[in-house]
């Protein structure tokens, strides 16, 4: 808009100073109208020159550029915290997981080394006996202890029973199927034979649970 304005006012100074001298060679030819006509010469180039105004809008603008600058280099910088901030956040939470899989690890590993060997081998036993032939928890321990059996110490039999994944109710029966199918028991026999002591072993409540569900 500045640069417009100052050629327009070029043109026009120039073109009455012009008129001055031209008006003045025709009419009186006195030297105050040559003097007058040099003045708006000269004063049509200087408004192409540096006026208080432009010095002004030059000014504003050059503030406004830099203002522009500084909120972008803030926008920048601000970008560029914030994704310092995220990628400090996601390493932390990474060394974090790390460091319980390690541990989790490490625990598991000593777990493991505080168990004796025969701890490990009667669960192993007695998950089979539990599992092959869906025997009680009672008749497993005694299994896994008896000298005609597998001769483990109480405390291994002990810590087998305890780690035993084995659903007693449905070993109780599997076995009360097999009496009533194979032997013809009736369901009060079948129970006798399911809780004895030189039977199956199991619980009253494991033999109920198998009388109230064998086939009617």
């Amino acid at each position: 808009m500045i640069l417009p304005l100052r050629i327009l006012m070029f043109l026009l100074m120039l073109a009455i100073a012009y008129f001055i001298f031209r008006w003045n060679k025709n009419n009186s030819g006195k030297k105050r109208w040559y003097a007058l006509a040099i003045i708006f010469a000269l004063a049509s180039f200087g408004a192409l020159g540096d006026t208080p105004e432009a010095r002004h809008q030059e000014a504003i603008e050059s503030s406004k550029a830099e203002s522009s600058s500084i909120k972008e280099s803030e926008r920048k910088e601000s970008i560029s915290i914030e994704e310092d901030a995220k990628s400090s956040s996601l390493s932390e939470k990474k060394a974090s997981s790390i460091k319980a899989k390690q541990s989790s690890t490490k625990s598991s590993e000593n777990s493991s080394k505080k168990i004796p060997r025969e701890y490990v081998s009667a669960l192993i036993k007695g998950q089979e006996y539990a599992d092959s032939m869906y025997m009680s928890k009672k008749a497993v321990y005694d299994q896994l202890t008896s000298d005609y059996g597998e001769k483990f110490s109480s405390d291994a039999a002990n810590y087998a029973i305890a780690n035993i994944k084995a659903n007693w109710n449905k070993n109780a029966l599997h076995k009360a199927k097999e009496y009533q199918e194979e032997q013809n028991m009736s369901p009060d026999a079948i129970y006798d034979q399911l809780t004895s002591d030189y039977g199956e072993q199991f619980t009253p409540d494991e033999a109920n649970y198998a009388v109230q569900h064998l086939d009617k």
